[in-house]
Order: structure tokens, then C-alpha cells, then sequence
């Protein structure tokens, strides 16, 4: 694991301890940008999209150099291109993901834990689009 990939292991782990799950603070704000995509999530009734999603978004954030990982997102772009999600909203995702754990840190989410998110941001998105 890559420096940045470790500043981005250790802050989610500091996440969790803050807010466990952040699953319904990611999709809260992605539903108040994103509101027609509320609805692709209707039958999504027991949150195990939701999380599966952000799991996977983790993984790929902690490894995007992974055996897996970048076909994994170019995949996944395909799929929620099928589902009515525009490519700027797939791609947003990964920052809101950020935001919703910059704002669970609050002041200890500090220079190196952003520069950490926005370098393994960028390395995934400049390789699957």
C-alpha cells in the first residue's frame, strides 16, 4: 500500500471510529445534489447497494493500481451509464465520498489526509474514463 493509499486506510478507520458507518451521510448528500437519483435507488430497500457501493468506491481508493480495480470502476461506469447515471454524477460520487469524510473529521482531517484523497481520486478517475 502506497503512502496516500495508507493517509486514506487510516482516516476511514478514524471515520468509523467517529460515525461508524458513513453510509447514509454519503447518500444523504448525494441525493440533495444528485435528486433524480433517489429514485434509482428504490428498490435498494435494505441499504445493501448503498453500502456494496461504498465498499467497493474503499477498496478501489485504497488500491487503484489493484490487479482488479480499474476495470472494476470502467466496468461499474458501463453499468450506471445503463442505469440513467451521467458520467459527471459517477465521478462526483468518488468526491462526495471525500467531503462526507472531511466533514466527519472536521479539524483532524488535516492537509495530508486531503492531498491523500484528491491524489488516489484522481489516479482512479484518470484511468477508467
Amino acid at each position: 500500500m502506497g503512502d496516500a493509499a495508507k493517509v486514506v486506510a487510516d482516516s476511514l478507520e478514524l471515520v468509523a471510529e467517529r460515525i461508524g458507518d458513513p453510509t447514509p451521510q454519503v447518500f444523504t448528500r448525494l441525493f440533495a445534489e444528485f435528486p433524480d437519483a433517489e429514485e434509482r435507488f428504490a428498490r435498494d430497500v435494505n441499504g445493501s447497494v448503498r453500502g456494496e457501493m461504498l465498499t467497493m468506491v474503499f477498496t478501489v481508493l485504497m488500491d487503484p493500481d489493484g490487479p482488479y480495480q480499474a476495470n472494476l470502476v470502467r466496468t461499474e461506469r458501463v453499468n450506471h451509464d445503463g442505469f440513467g447515471t451521467p458520467s459527471h454524477e459517477f465521478d462526483r460520487f468518488f468526491e462526495i465520498v471525500r467531503e462526507t469524510c472531511r466533514d466527519a473529521l472536521g479539524a483532524d482531517w488535516t492537509p495530508e489526509i486531503d492531498a491523500a484523497w484528491n491524489t488516489q481520486i484522481g489516479r482512479v478517475l484518470a484511468v477508467t474514463q
